[in-house]
């Protein structure tokens, strides 16, 4: 949720039911925002709680395979041909619409992170002999750059609310990257265990070791449970939601002292001049030592429209410099760009693909053309940024500037306090395995002399999992012979099963019996008073 908020205030935990505006008092984005989210939570935890956390209305979302010849005989189509048809699908509540039936490879939420990058290729053209068909849904956040429509012309570009765009993308799971999931969960619960502060925490991440190493085996074809197919890639899909989620603390510390001892150390308290709300965001996927991260002090949400770009001849070092042209710069120094900032190159294909290409360096900035030059250092592949306006291209601002490396990130580094600016400090638990665009909500406020909104536990800054998770949902499941079995569950309107259901009461009073006329609500009244004769017992 990239967008300019005071704050993100809803927590499920809380179990608030609505928002009360009281009279004359300061309304404030966040308590608006929060009744929104109230009212989402709870109707999407009906819809799983009631049907279950995955299942298809009538046929939405069905997969064909194949195809019916004009004898009447079938022919197998190419994976990149199977046919996904339009309807709805819901995952942990979460209603994913397919407006017309298309085909895997031109689903329209593409290219998937299976893609390739502007080849044009799926990864459905050369598919494995065994694989899964899965849903990967969430939520994406839009700004008016990124959705002109949402933005009333008579303001002259100047924007009001965001909003949430479901995004759901059908992908392939083949066993390999099944294994490699399960490498990464395996290698984050030996990094808990090592950490583990008591004899306890090491004997239940034993037992959780235990557990993935059952699951390794079902899907290797060792199955000692009789479980399906269907449950171990369940199972699979939320590995790392239960044994190797990450996990942030954000703290104050003390600015610190030079060498002379009569310098004291400011005490911890946020410096800032201004109320923040910082984010940081996972850039890099994967366990420490392969994952990155990047934070911005305004939630992301400082972006420029890009109306060209032109990147120019390689130097004698290796490097070059790209020059992009802007709709405009910020509005001031605050929102604007400035030399030394690392900025991203971004497009649908950007977002969509969940990419995680290199930061870019401004050298300069030309207000009278509206343009910056960003240097590509050397060995370094930018983004390539798409021009057309309906991909939707900007650059988003990013604030990190000490420790960066040659990607304009910075590294996670487990169990380490980590300084942002004016005394906020984070520091990544040890033993998680990080997905792009994760992220963390820090607000701070100078009032009170300078704290973090941030909630405690026990006392000290508590631990909080990422914002902005992904959902899964398997469709089906390829066997070696080709053949293909579903997943997912399927569930009927209720008009539509009780027309299925001989004698069932629809409608207002009437009673449904096929093939018979429909009952008048005055007969049925009539009937409901007659006496009922006792039923008789069945098998005894």
């Amino acid at each position: 949720m990239k967008g300019d908020f005071a704050r993100v205030s809803f927590d499920p935990t809380l179990h608030y039911s609505q928002v009360f505006q009281q009279q004359g008092r300061v309304l404030l984005e966040a308590d608006w925002n929060e009744q929104a989210h109230i009212q989402l939570h709870l109707l999407r935890s009906l819809a799983r709680d009631l049907v279950g956390p995955c299942w298809a209305a009538g046929s939405g979302f069905a997969i064909t395979g194949s195809t019916t010849n004009a004898d009447g005989s079938s022919k197998p189509l190419p994976l990149t041909d199977w046919q996904l048809a339009l309807g709805h699908f819901y995952v942990d509540g979460i209603l994913c619409v397919n407006e017309a039936a298309c085909t895997l490879a031109q689903q329209p939420n593409a290219p998937t992170p299976d893609y390739g990058v502007a080849d044009g290729k799926s990864s459905f053209e050369n598919p494995p002999a065994g694989f899964a068909l899965w849903l990967d849904v969430w939520e994406r956040h839009l700004c008016a750059v990124e959705a002109p429509r949402i933005a009333d012309v008579a303001l002259d570009g100047v924007d009001t609310a965001s909003r949430a765009q479901v995004v759901w993308q059908l992908r392939l799971l083949d066993h390999p990257r099944a294994q490699q999931q399960l490498d990464e969960v395996t290698a984050a619960l030996n990094t808990r265990q090592q950490a583990a502060g008591s004899s306890a925490d090491a004997a239940a991440i034993k037992q959780q070791l235990a557990e993935v190493a059952q699951l390794r085996k079902g899907l290797d074809g060792g199955n000692q449970t009789n479980a399906s197919p269907c449950a171990l890639l369940r199972q699979l899909f939320d590995a790392r939601a239960a044994y190797a989620l990450p996990r942030l603390r954000a703290e104050l510390g003390p600015q610190e002292s030079d060498d002379d001892p009569c310098v004291i150390a400011a005490d911890a308290r946020y410096r800032g001049c201004e109320n923040q709300l910082y984010r940081v965001e996972v850039h890099q996927g994967g366990p420490a030592g392969t994952a990155s991260f990047k934070w911005s002090r305004e939630n992301g949400s400082v972006v420029f429209p890009v109306t060209g770009s032109d990147l120019g001849a390689t130097a004698d070092d290796g490097s070059a410099q790209l020059t992009v042209t802007l709709a405009r710069l910020g509005r001031d120094a605050r929102l604007g760009l400035a030399a030394n900032d690392w900025v991203e190159l971004v497009d649908d294909r950007y977002t969509l693909g969940q990419r995680a290409y290199p930061l870019l360096q401004v050298l300069a900035i030309d207000l009278a053309s509206c343009s910056v030059t960003l240097n590509v250092p050397k060995n370094i592949v930018p983004w390539p940024l798409d021009d057309d306006p309906r991909q939707h291209p900007l650059l988003r601002r990013w604030d990190q500037r000490e420790a960066v490396n040659a990607q304009g990130v910075l590294a996670v580094a487990e169990g380490t306090s980590i300084a942002l600016e004016d005394g906020v400090q984070i520091t990544f638990e040890p033993g998680g395995v990080y997905a792009t665009g994760e992220y963390w909500l820090i607000p701070a406020r100078v009032a009170g002399n300078g704290q973090l909104d941030w909630p405690l536990a026990n006392g000290a800054p508590a631990t909080l999992p990422p914002r902005g998770g992904h959902r899964y949902a398997v469709l089906g499941v390829t066997g070696d012979n080709g053949s293909y079995a579903e997943c997912c569950c399927r569930f009927d309107s209720l008009c539509q099963l009780l027309q299925a259901k001989p004698g069932l009461q629809t409608g207002a009073g009437a009673v449904l019996v096929p093939g018979a006329a429909v009952a008048a609500p005055g007969a049925v009244k009539k009937a409901r008073a007659r006496p009922v004769k006792k039923a008789a017992k069945v098998n005894g």
